[in-house]
């Protein structure tokens, strides 16, 4: 192997254990790696920006916009609400979410569409009583294989169709992984449905749930003089009002006695566990008064993210927090053990924050924490624009599906009509639009390009080849699918994508196996992320949420995986 090959090969290598460990945001790395392929030659410099140009950058951009519009509707939610009153029972009700889920994540983003489904899920759960653990989980998994099934799907599908088209001249078409996918989604979508219920039966998870998010926060709170629970002891109070006292601090200091004998004073400050409504309803009535200063009136919920920074940080240390006016006043932590004062308290996966400040100073801060928002402040019903965005949105995947405009062209085209209609407020959206996966895509697509051009994937693949029956082709697509599905749980699936794709033509060179079947186990494969909790930003959403663990990942993950993977090659041996 040459010096160019080894070094990108290294660069990849580093990137990969980068992003496993989770210690620095996802775009920097994708960054500092094509940096480091810029200085070391392996990049020319008319190629270093390329990303930024591609089709698949573009779209995803689109896509991400056409998001944000949809979201400030209430049209899907209503639509699944509509749908979801008229079935019983536990079994139903999860097949119907994670079925239009699926179906909502074959032609949107599957983060965008586990945003819009998340809340109605919390919804339903919260009138039925259905602890959440028993629903988040499938329906994560369900928009996962729903990318499975179009271009847009998921960004790594964009990647792979980019490959297809430089090898072969032709795309994959909008639905033209459906031939593969659709089989897997329905049967992902029958485990998911007959199984959930059964396997989650034991996790009871957090109390269900309201409309925004968890019912459970831990807040800090004062009690103001003149207070109705001053005087009061302390299991008193909690019996009378519903709440949990994790710790009392008075006069600076924490009160350290049995519970029975602590009696609450004015001026106390409290540590305490309950639903966020029911605090803000005490705090009306003066029976308690939320810690720190006022700030502007606006909240946002809202789940960390994997690439955040603030992982492992103390509310009080997060110096973004001052930087921009924001406060948090409650948070729904996995932790159990609850020590400290609430600035004390620390920040981790999958966490739930209630953020206070001002719109511009919220918005910066979800930006800059990688903070997913949970609640929007939506319209109450159904407007026109909310219908004619639907309307422009299903023209545009239609123009897309049947090939009659480029997929960017089309959503290009929706974006405009959408800001036009006055659908979709364009500068708002720009400002929220997730540019750390717009960036990483931008800057993985050369380093993809530099495998390629470098030998590097040729290397690699008469290594692998070298040890397969080339007389088998259905052995050489379940490898392709099989190292697909080994890597994505650990790194994003946009990095599996850029760097399987140059490998599999190099197979497909090598052995003289048809290259589309081997790209669609590509993309195929990074979709089915099932094991680990950190592998795909849907499944950390939930972990937090539902009060998971990470051994509930692989438990349940794994039969499922097991079936997608021999439905996957069933389909995909149709086409070699």
């Amino acid at each position: 192997m040459t010096f160019s090959q080894w070094a990108i090969l290294g660069i990849l290598a580093a990137m990969v254990v980068s992003y496993a460990l989770e210690r620095f945001r996802v775009e920097l790395i994708a960054m500092a790696g094509l940096a480091v392929a810029f200085a070391l030659g392996l990049v020319p410099v008319q190629s270093v920006f390329s990303g930024f140009g591609n089709s698949a950058v573009i779209t995803v951009a689109e896509i991400l916009l056409v998001v944000a519009a949809l979201a400030q509707s209430r049209v899907i939610d209503s639509f699944a609400r509509r749908i979801v009153s008229r079935a019983y029972g536990e079994m139903a009700i999860l097949a119907i979410l994670c079925t239009l889920a699926a179906a909502t994540s074959a032609v949107m983003n599957n983060i965008g569409a586990l945003a819009l489904f998340f809340p109605v899920t919390l919804s339903v759960c919260a009138r039925l009583g259905i602890p959440p653990a028993r629903m988040l989980m499938p329906l994560s998994f369900a928009t996962l294989l729903g990318g499975t099934c179009s271009l847009t799907g998921t960004p790594a599908n964009l990647v792979v169709n980019e490959w297809m088209v430089s090898q072969t001249g032709a795309g994959m078409g909008f639905f033209g992984l459906a031939r593969i996918g659709l089989p897997v989604v329905l049967v992902g979508l029958a485990w998911l449905a007959f199984a959930g219920p059964r396997m989650l039966r034991a996790l009871a998870g957090p109390s269900p749930v309201t409309e925004a998010g968890p019912a459970s926060f831990l807040v800090e709170v004062q009690v103001p003089r003149g207070s109705s629970v001053a005087g009061l002891h302390l299991p008193e109070v909690e019996a009378r009002h519903e709440i949990h006292v994790h710790g009392v601090v008075r006069n600076g200091a924490h009160v350290f006695a049995r519970r029975t004998d602590i009696v609450l004073t004015s001026d106390d400050m409290l540590l305490i566990e309950a639903d966020f409504a029911l605090v803000e309803q005490l705090c009306a009535q003066g029976a308690l008064k939320l810690g720190g200063p006022a700030l502007a009136r606006e909240r946002s919920e809202a789940v960390v993210m994997p690439d955040s920074f603030l992982l492992g940080s103390r509310i009080g240390d997060v110096g973004l927090f001052a930087e921009q006016a924001v406060r948090v006043v409650g948070l729904a932590s996995r932790r159990h053990r609850v020590e400290g004062r609430f600035a004390d308290l620390q920040i981790g996966l999958g966490d739930v924050l209630i953020l206070e400040g001002d719109r511009d100073a919220l918005r910066t801060t979800l930006a800059e924490g990688a903070l997913l928002p949970l609640s929007r402040h939506r319209p109450p019903r159904l407007n026109v624009r909310a219908a004619t965005g639907v309307i422009i949105f299903a023209a545009g995947v239609l123009a897309s599906a049947l090939e009659l405009v480029p997929t960017e062209i089309a959503f290009g085209a929706v974006v405009l009509l959408l800001a036009a209609t006055r659908c979709l407020n364009l500068r708002a959206a720009l400002q929220e639009l997730n540019w750390p996966i717009v960036i990483l895509l931008a800057c993985m697509i050369p380093l993809g390009v530099a495998v390629q051009e470098t030998g590097a994937a040729r290397v690699i693949a008469n290594a692998i080849v070298a040890w397969l029956p080339e007389s088998q082709p259905l052995g050489v697509v379940a490898l392709v699918l099989f190292m697909a599905i080994a890597i994505t749980p650990f790194i994003d699936n946009v990095s599996t994508a850029v760097v399987l794709s140059p490998i599999a033509a190099g197979i497909s060179a090598r052995t003289g196996v048809a290259i589309e079947p081997l790209l669609m186990a590509v993309a195929i494969g990074t979709s089915l992320d099932f094991l680990t909790p950190f592998g795909h930003h849907n499944n950390a959403v939930v972990m937090g949420a539902g009060g998971y663990r990470f051994r509930d990942f692989p438990r349940f993950g794994t039969p499922l995986l097991v079936l997608s993977f021999l439905v996957a090659l069933l389909a995909l041996g149709t086409m070699v």
